[in-house]
C-alpha cells in the first residue's frame, strides 16, 4: 500500500471515529462545512453534503437471536446536490454487539423524478442515545449507469450520519469522500 493511500485510509478512520465519539457525548458534528483531515501533503474537506434525506422505517424483522440481528426496510425523500429530488429505498441488517453497539450492512437505490437510478451499499456503526434514538455513522459505495444528473455518483465513496427516532423517523446527511 502506498503512503498516500495509507494516509487517506487513516484519515477516513479518524472521520469515522470522530463521528462515533460524537454519538456518545462529544460536541462534534460532521455537519459542519469545514470538517477537515490534514496530513503532511493534502487537506481533505467534506464541504457541503451532496445528499440530505428524511424518511421512515416501513418494515422490520428479527433475523437471528444469537447474536441479535435485525433487518429494517426504509423509504425516504432525498435531495441531491440541493436541487435533484429522489426517493431512496433500502434495507439494512444490524448485528447488535454485547456492548450495545451495532454493526450494520445496507443496500438500496435512489430514483429521481425523471427515472434516473443509482445504487449503493454501505457499512455502518451506531448506538442508542440517552433519548432512545439510533445514531449511526457510515461509509457508502455508489454506482449508476446514468449519464445524466446522477452520473457523478458512479464509483463514488461517501461518508454519512444517520439518526432514527423512537417512532422510526429517519434523517441522514451524506458527503462525498474525495
Amino acid at each position: 500500500m502506498n503512503l498516500r493511500l495509507f494516509l487517506n485510509v487513516i484519515s477516513l478512520a479518524v472521520v469515522m471515529t470522530t463521528g462515533i465519539l460524537a454519538g456518545v457525548g462529544t460536541a462534534i458534528s460532521l455537519q459542519t462545512a469545514a470538517a477537515q483531515i490534514i496530513d503532511n501533503s493534502t487537506a481533505t474537506s467534506l464541504g457541503n453534503p451532496f445528499f440530505v434525506e428524511k424518511g421512515r422505517i416501513i418494515g422490520q424483522r428479527v433475523l437471528n437471536v444469537s447474536p441479535v440481528q435485525l433487518e429494517f426496510t426504509f423509504v425516504a425523500n432525498a435531495t441531491i446536490n440541493g436541487n435533484i429530488n429522489a426517493t431512496n429505498t433500502g434495507t439494512t441488517v444490524s448485528t447488535v454487539q454485547p456492548n450495545g453497539v451495532f454493526h450494520t450492512k445496507g443496500q438500496g437505490f435512489i430514483m429521481t423524478q425523471d427515472g434516473e437510478v443509482a445504487t449503493y451499499t454501505n457499512q455502518v456503526i451506531g448506538n442508542l442515545t440517552k433519548e432512545g434514538n439510533v445514531l449511526s455513522r457510515g461509509a457508502g459505495f455508489w454506482n449508476t449507469p446514468s449519464t445524466g444528473e446522477l452520473a457523478f455518483l458512479n464509483d463514488m465513496m461517501s461518508v454519512f450520519k444517520l439518526e432514527v427516532d423512537k417512532e422510526g423517523n429517519l434523517s441522514a446527511v451524506e458527503w462525498e469522500w474525495r
